[in-house]
């Protein structure tokens, strides 16, 4: 039997059920929140195997194209690097969930050393063979650092609450925590109620999606930090989501490259921001 209402796991409110199974597991459930608007799973525990490829879904291993996936994935760090240089210029750097080390590379340039942690053993084995230092766990770690950033990784964390705490204790008085997010309020989601979207992107390994309240609810709860900036961030175009809506596809944005003007989508990322329904949440923090 379906649970039709849960206790929100961030602020203790009335979670209905809004999506029944994920994409890759029909027994886990989806909820949202009515007061402050987190989606969450009915089962917060994570079982998913990354150390072993879990994220790469049936892909064999040892055939993955390491070089493309850097190139795929070097527009979002080379944005994310621009949007903390400032904090990171002349610091110490750790990318929590670092994967192949793209953004490692990018803030490599202006910090005074970087290094990662990853749970993938081929992503770490990699990287370790680059000679960029990875660990597998955080508990492995011997210093403090300047600026610790977790680029999507804290949607995958079953506690938030304990490792907001955890995570400070590896910071310099004053130092940064950078959080980036899917926002639950994506438009996809919230306005265009696209139910192809939704099958696609709830996920057992996203056990919460969250909104500028709730997140901003947690950080406050941990008494460890001051917010320093709560930004959204549009990281896919109009193109992706008229190939959502039309044909219920991923992909627009390379698939329909005619749509791809500068002027619409800078026009289009206004009108996100100003509903607050941009796909992704930006947070710097700072340790108090």
């Amino acid at each position: 039997m379906i649970d039709k209402e849960l206790s929100c796991p961030i602020c203790n409110g009335l979670g209905n059920l809004i999506h029944k199974g994920t994409r890759d597991n029909r027994l886990i459930d989806v909820y949202k929140c009515q007061k402050c608007g987190t989606k969450f799973l009915s089962k917060l525990e994570r079982k998913n195997d990354y150390e072993n490829g879990f994220m790469y879904g049936s892909q064999d291993l040892n055939n993955i194209n390491i070089q493309e996936r850097l190139k795929v994935f070097r527009p979002d760090d080379m944005r994310r690097c621009e949007m903390v240089k400032e904090i990171c210029c002349g610091k110490s750097i750790l990318d929590f969930g670092c994967g192949f080390g793209g953004f490692l590379d990018c803030i490599s340039k202006v910090s005074s050393s970087y290094m990662g942690i990853e749970l993938g053993k081929t992503e770490r084995n990699y990287l370790n063979k680059e000679g960029i230092k990875c660990l597998k766990t955080i508990e492995e770690c011997k210093e403090l650092f300047d600026v610790i950033t977790l680029f999507h990784v804290f949607e995958h964390l079953s506690d938030p609450r304990v490792w907001l705490i955890k995570l400070s204790e590896y910071l310099k008085d004053g130092g940064y925590l950078v959080i980036e997010v899917p926002n639950a309020n994506d438009i996809l989601l919230s306005l265009y109620d696209c139910r192809s979207f939704a099958d696609f992107t709830y996920w057992s390994a996203h056990l919460y999606l969250y909104t500028i309240q709730s997140l901003t609810i947690l950080i406050e709860g941990s008494e460890r930090y001051d917010i320093v900036s709560a930004d959204q961030v549009q990281r896919y175009s109009i193109a992706n989501h008229l190939m959502w809506l039309a044909k219920n596809e991923e992909g627009g944005h390379n698939k329909w490259k005619f749509l791809e003007s500068k002027e619409l989508n800078e026009a289009y990322l206004k009108k996100l921001h100003e509903l607050q329904m941009c796909d992704t949440l930006f947070f710097v923090l700072k340790k108090k």
